[in-house]
C-alpha cells in the first residue's frame, strides 16, 4: 500500500486547515525531545507531525492533554532528583 500525499490527507480530513497547521505546530512542542524527532531538520519535523495529526486526527485537546502528562513528567523526574540530592547535602 502506497503512502498518501499531504495534499490528499489534507483533503480528506474533517478537521479545518488552520486546526492542522495549529495542532502539527503544537504537537512538534510536545514531542520535540523525544525519539524520532529529536534530531529531525524543521522541514521534516513540520511533515511529520503533520502527517501524524492528519492520520489520527489529533485534536488540541488530545494535545493539550499530552502537554499536561509531558509536564507531570518532568516535575516527578524534578521530584525525584530533589530527593536523592537532599541526603547528600545533610
Amino acid at each position: 500500500m502506497t503512502e498518501k500525499s499531504l495534499d490528499e490527507m489534507f483533503f480528506e480530513t474533517k478537521l479545518g486547515k488552520y486546526d492542522v497547521v495549529r495542532n502539527a505546530i503544537e504537537l512538534i512542542k510536545v514531542k520535540k525531545d523525544e525519539e524520532g524527532y529529536a534530531h529531525l531538520p524543521q522541514t521534516l519535523l513540520l511533515n511529520k507531525a503533520l502527517r501524524e495529526v492528519l492520520e489520527n486526527n489529533i485534536t488540541y485537546e488530545q494535545i493539550e492533554k499530552l502537554k499536561q502528562e509531558k509536564k507531570n513528567k518532568k516535575a516527578q523526574a524534578q521530584e525525584a532528583a530533589n530527593a536523592t540530592a537532599e541526603p547528600a547535602s545533610k
